[in-house]
């Protein structure tokens, strides 16, 4: 067989040629951003360096896709979506690229458009809609802010905010969440409430009625389901489903139900308050002898109330302290301006004639412990004639008021002292009332020396 050598070249150089047409065809195709200094713009070149779509854009992202490749592109402020030639196919009416990528991704595999939608600000009146990928509006630019959609037809929804307030639309653009609600994460829990149809019943959100400024109860609908009547509102739990709230009404706190019944009178001086008394309740303690001190609205008397917030000791006093643990047998009150020891049902347990809160409980843990009556003295100045005496746990006088000053007993029963003041000198006393060291001293810490070293020296 005879082969013509000649020819053999031509063979091969006929491929070489075809892919080289091929190289500098594709070379001439790659497209990649670039940006033009002297027109702070960008465009696209191609491998060979020269412009492939000329420098016109704020920012420009990579070519992406298969078959129908395109680019993020922002122009005006706003980003929209371009072709492999430069043409723009999605408007740039979107605030956010990743929105507008969205927006490619169905513009690449010819997605019905407006099956879904994209939300976008109008440049004239600056309002939000929401558009097809091509950027036109289907919804049309009523809203002062939107979001894009969530879940899955028919149950997607975004929330929409407009006159101050946020709510959400469903697929379709109807307003399916009154827009009641002061915050967009509440709008968005509505939401999902309403797609998934959970716990509706429950559901409840803390927010203002526009008008009024009262706060009530909203359901995931943006119903009201507990009208708004309330200065204050807190919410049902983090999750909305706990089945009490608290609620501030003329300036004090109580509690209420999921339908806005009253559980607490308002009687309560904060939130917190409101709510232990409530925990009382809900944790099964000994409710009869729960006591809570709080003054009256009306006239600012001192008294206590029980967990629901119903006077249990009538408000009288001036003061008033807690209960030990708030289910103890005492407490102290002020009466006439002097402290004086209070039983469990109201009962006085002493006279008030103690000038300290901390004096009068002492007293009343004497009481409360079965101690001796007139184990302990407390100094007390007897408001009429100005002089100290000494008085039991009761408040009965057991050393009688002549002395300038006194301070408090010191030491064990058998060699109790304590610094008196007479005629213008400190001495000790013992609990009769008689000088046992005499009242030479300056002061009444000179004195609780040497009556130290009296005690320490000779017993009763």
């Amino acid at each position: 067989m005879h082969f013509d050598l000649k020819h053999k070249p031509v063979m091969k150089r006929i491929p070489i040629i075809l892919l080289t047409a091929l190289l500098a065809l594709c070379a001439a195709q790659a497209q990649t951003p670039a940006y033009e200094s002297s027109t702070q713009k960008f465009g696209y070149k191609g491998d060979n360096g020269a412009w492939r779509i000329n420098p016109q854009f704020q920012r420009a992202g990579a070519f992406e896709g298969g078959a129908r490749k395109w680019a993020a592109v922002k122009l005006d402020g706003r980003w929209g979506i371009i072709d492999i030639d430069g043409n723009l196919v999605c408007r740039n009416v979107f605030e956010d690229k990743e929105v507008a990528r969205e927006a490619a991704h169905e513009w690449e595999i010819m997605s019905e458009p407006g099956k879904w939608i994209y939300p976008a600000r109008n440049p004239a009146d600056g309002r939000w809609g929401y558009v097809d990928y091509y950027g036109r509006w289907r919804f049309q630019p009523v809203y002062e802010a939107a979001s894009q959609h969530q879940g899955k037809d028919p149950k997607s929804y975004a929330t929409v905010k407009k006159e101050g307030r946020w709510g959400c639309i469903d697929g379709r653009g109807v307003l399916v969440i009154n827009n009641i609600f002061l915050r967009q994460e509440h709008a968005v829990e509505a939401g999902q409430q309403w797609a998934i149809g959970r716990n509706y019943y429950k559901w409840r959100i803390a927010t203002t009625h526009p008008q009024t400024g009262l706060w009530g109860y909203a359901d995931y609908l943006g119903r009201w389901a507990v009208q708004p009547q309330y200065s204050d509102a807190a919410p049902f739990g983090d999750n909305h489903l706990y089945d009490y709230a608290q609620v501030k009404q003329e300036g004090r706190w109580g509690n209420i139900g999921r339908d806005g019944e009253a559980i607490t009178t308002p009687i309560f001086f904060s939130r917190e308050e409101a709510a232990y008394a409530l925990r009382q309740y809900e944790h099964g303690r000994a409710l009869e002898a729960w006591r809570f001190p709080v003054s009256n609205p009306a006239d600012g008397k001192w008294g206590w109330v029980d967990w629901s917030g119903e006077w249990r000791i009538q408000p009288q006093f001036e003061a008033a302290s807690h209960f030990a643990n708030d289910t103890g047998l005492f407490a102290t009150a002020k009466y006439d301006g002097y402290w004086m020891v209070i039983g469990d049902t109201g009962e006085f347990l002493s006279r008030n004639v103690f000038n300290l809160s901390s004096e009068a409980w002492t007293a009343g843990h004497e009481w409360d412990t079965d101690q001796e009556l007139g184990h302990w003295l407390y100094p007390i100045m007897d408001p009429g004639t100005q002089a100290w005496g000494y008085v039991d746990y009761m408040g009965q006088w057991v050393i009688k008021p002549t002395l300038e000053d006194a301070k408090l007993f010191t030491f064990v029963w058998n060699d109790r002292v304590a610094p008196a003041k007479m005629d213008g000198k400190w001495g000790c006393i013992d609990h009769t009332g008689q000088f046992v060291v005499k009242n030479i001293y300056n002061t009444s810490a000179e004195a609780a020396v040497a009556g130290r070293r009296w005690a320490e020296g000779k017993k009763f």
